[in-house]
Parts: structure tokens; C-alpha cells; sequence
């Protein structure tokens, strides 16, 4: 294997949302077979008097080991842009021909450059892009993996966690006025400018700021809400791009069904959103869903079946087959 490790920042980026990527690089070093190369361990070679750039460390690696590194998003002045750095872009929302003329100058010397999206691999290369890139999706980390044997116990009807649809949120309010049965987990914003999560029957759970709690109230819910971002306010932040999120993968591993609205492109295609949900745009497709959802229950081989196709170790396997070839 022709690769040195796995980079990381995780000895000091604390950023919630770095979790997941966290679990991915686990996945990712464990099937790779490497270890992790901490920034940390970049900022002590460079005071070391013998590399005086962190362009003359990564240039000490030997030529022919590559370091795969999960970003964010690209980056600008990119100080990684050598012929040894892989890099996957997890979030690509660059547009104009002035964004992409600086995505090229920044990664024109990485072998390769891995994009998570299918619609922004699509995009990229209907403007001739010059750079050698190849869609590598989005993962769950195979810590969720189920079987079609898999039991989840339910105690709410639907548990909405992070950031919603606002169109899909108003469905729910419209619904619960006509069915105040309904028993849901929301989101409710304190006094304090902080969050906390509470039921429609005024219990208070507290803060969930961890994944491990995240995945557990997920689990709770006989539904959930998704959308991709791009819609309904979002589109000035994403420039129009609608990525399916992990969300979506979190979704099927907490054995949730699923209320989404999401537009067609190729990356929702990839995924087969349309198999989990019609895309909701209408109350009434709302109220049938939820009616639909709450009469059921998910069928637990689909789910297994289709997960299997999106664990992490299966990117990773895929990325070893991308890197032996070059």
C-alpha cells in the first residue's frame, strides 16, 4: 500500500462537526492499514531546523507514500498542495469561474483530488476541469452497521435532531394542531441563545452534544425529517448545491422512516433518495407520509441491504483501488 497515513486535526479541532469526520479517519487508518499524521506532529517539524516549510516536511515523505486527508471544504493558500496529498472535499459549494480557477491553482499538484459529491464531480467536469478528480462519496462509519435481524426499539413518533427544513417543520406544526397526540423531539432555542431538546409533551431532555447521544435519541424515532441543503433559504450558503448529507446515512442506521425533501441531481440519485421518500413539497404528501410511517415498520433488510453499499470501510477499500492505480 502506497500511502504513509492518515492526516489529522483532531489533537485540536473540537468543532462538533469534525465528530464524524473523526470516525470516518478511524475507519479510514484501520482498513488502510496506517497511522495518523497529526498536525500537531507537522507544527514540531517545523521548527525543526531541517525543514524550514511545511512544504519541505511533506516533500521529506518518500515520493511514492501518499497521505489521504478528509477537508471540509477546499482550501485556500493551500500549503498541502503536493504531489503525495490526497485529499477528499466533504462540503464543495464553489461556483463562479474565479472559485474554480482558485480550487485549481490550489490542488494542481495532488495526483488525485477526491470529491464527495456526484453533483459537484458533474459540475466540475462540464467546466473542464484540469485537475484529476473522482467522485468518492459520503460514509457512516461501520460503528452503526445493522442487519436485516436488527431490533430498535421506538419511543417516539418522530425526533427531529440539528438543523431542520423550515418547510418540513411547518408541516409538523400544521400536523400536530390536528393531531395533538402526536409525540415528537424538537429542538427549542433558551433565553441564553443556547439549545435543548424537548417533547411535545413539555419534557425536557436536555442538551445533546455528543454523537453518542445524537445516535441514540435518533434511534428513539419511528421517523425523521431530512432535506438536502439548498432549499427552502439555504441556497445563498450552498450556491445552489444539494448535497445529500451523512444525515441521511444516519437516518437509515437509527432505522428511521424517512420524510425528505430534496432536489433531483445526480448525487440524490446516487444515494436513491426517491426509494426512502418522494420528495415532499405539499402538506397533504406530509400528512399521508407521517400517516404511512406511523402504520409500519421499516424494513430492516432494505436498510441493511442498502448500508451496506455506504459503510466507510467500503470507501476505504475503494480508495486503496484508486491509489494502487496511480
Amino acid at each position: 500500500m502506497l500511502i504513509e497515513g492518515v492526516y489529522t486535526k483532531r489533537e485540536f479541532e473540537k468543532y462538533p462537526s469534525y465528530d464524524i469526520v473523526y470516525e470516518w479517519e478511524d475507519i479510514y487508518k484501520d482498513v488502510l492499514e496506517v497511522d495518523f499524521i497529526p498536525k500537531k506532529k507537522y507544527q514540531e517539524y517545523l521548527e525543526d531546523k531541517r525543514f524550514k516549510s511545511f512544504n519541505a516536511f511533506l516533500t521529506s515523505i518518500s515520493i511514492r507514500k501518499k497521505v489521504f486527508a478528509l477537508e471540509m471544504t477546499p482550501y485556500v493558500n493551500n500549503i498541502n498542495n503536493k504531489k503525495n496529498y490526497i485529499p477528499c472535499i466533504i462540503d464543495f459549494y464553489l461556483r463562479t469561474d474565479k472559485e474554480l480557477l482558485s480550487f485549481y491553482n490550489n490542488y494542481y499538484h495532488c495526483p488525485i483530488v477526491l470529491i464527495s459529491s456526484k453533483e459537484a464531480y458533474d459540475y466540475l467536469k462540464s467546466k473542464g476541469c484540469p485537475l484529476n478528480i473522482v467522485h468518492h462519496p459520503l460514509s457512516i462509519s461501520d460503528k452503526y452497521s445493522i442487519t436485516s435481524d436488527s431490533k430498535i426499539e421506538k419511543k417516539y413518533d418522530l425526533v427531529m435532531v440539528g438543523r431542520q427544513n423550515p418547510k418540513l417543520e411547518t408541516f409538523v406544526k400544521m400536523y400536530y394542531e390536528k393531531h395533538p397526540d402526536f409525540y415528537f423531539v424538537y429542538r427549542k432555542s433558551m433565553s441564553d441563545k443556547t439549545w435543548i431538546y424537548a417533547t411535545s409533551r413539555g419534557e425536557i431532555l436536555g442538551n445533546i452534544d455528543t454523537r453518542e447521544k445524537y445516535i441514540e435519541i435518533m434511534r428513539k424515532g419511528k421517523m425523521g425529517l431530512y432535506s438536502t441543503p439548498g432549499i427552502d433559504g439555504d441556497e445563498s450558503r450552498t450556491k445552489g448545491y444539494h448535497q445529500v448529507t451523512p444525515r441521511f446515512l444516519e437516518l437509515v442506521a437509527t432505522g428511521c422512516h424517512i420524510i425528505a425533501r430534496y432536489s433531483m441531481n445526480s448525487d440524490t440519485e446516487y444515494y436513491d433518495l426517491k426509494s426512502f421518500s418522494e420528495n415532499i413539497e405539499t402538506y397533504e404528501q406530509f400528512e399521508m407520509a407521517v400517516q404511512k410511517a406511523l402504520d409500519s415498520d421499516v424494513d430492516m433488510k432494505k436498510y441493511s441491504d442498502y448500508l451496506s453499499m455506504h459503510y466507510t470501510s467500503v470507501r476505504a477499500n475503494s480508495l486503496k483501488n484508486i491509489i494502487d492505480k496511480l
